[in-house]
């Protein structure tokens, strides 16, 4: 019997990335956060639940995830669970996160940017449909 831990979530980031770096090795750690929202229907009503999720990423995505991910946008995270322990204060604390394996910005339809506003308008020569060879 094999096992499997793979977690796939799209949302919304709530909070910057934090990047550090691991003293000694000098490997990038970054952490955020992500909310999950989840739709459905109770009765007549139509209702919301939103799930708050930690993401951690090391190394190349983590700088990625410094660089370019940021509050408020949409993205895509695959990744696996996982449960971490420690102590502060005396007291033993533990949760779940994410540890994120691939990273994919999203882009949302109500952006005010559309996807003419990613091209190169250097090159804005206008063609003739006869011109296309098919």
């Amino acid at each position: 019997m094999g096992f499997l831990n793979k977690v796939i979530l799209l949302g919304n980031v709530t909070r910057n990335p934090e990047v550090r770096y691991i003293p000694g090795s000098g490997t990038p750690v970054a952490t955020f956060g992500l909310a999950v929202n989840r739709r459905y229907k109770q009765g007549d009503e139509t209702r919301e639940e939103t799930c708050f999720i930690d993401i951690v990423a090391f190394s190349r995505l983590a700088e990625f995830a410094g660089e370019y991910v940021a509050k408020g946008i949409s993205i895509l995270v695959e990744g696996r669970l996982s449960y971490r322990t420690w102590e502060q204060d005396g007291q033993k604390r533990s949760k779940h996160e994410i540890v994120a394996e691939n990273i994919q910005l999203v882009w949302r339809k109500d952006r005010t940017a559309d996807a003419s506003d990613l091209l190169d308008d250097t090159n804005s020569d206008t063609f003739d449909e006869d011109d296309i060879p098919f």
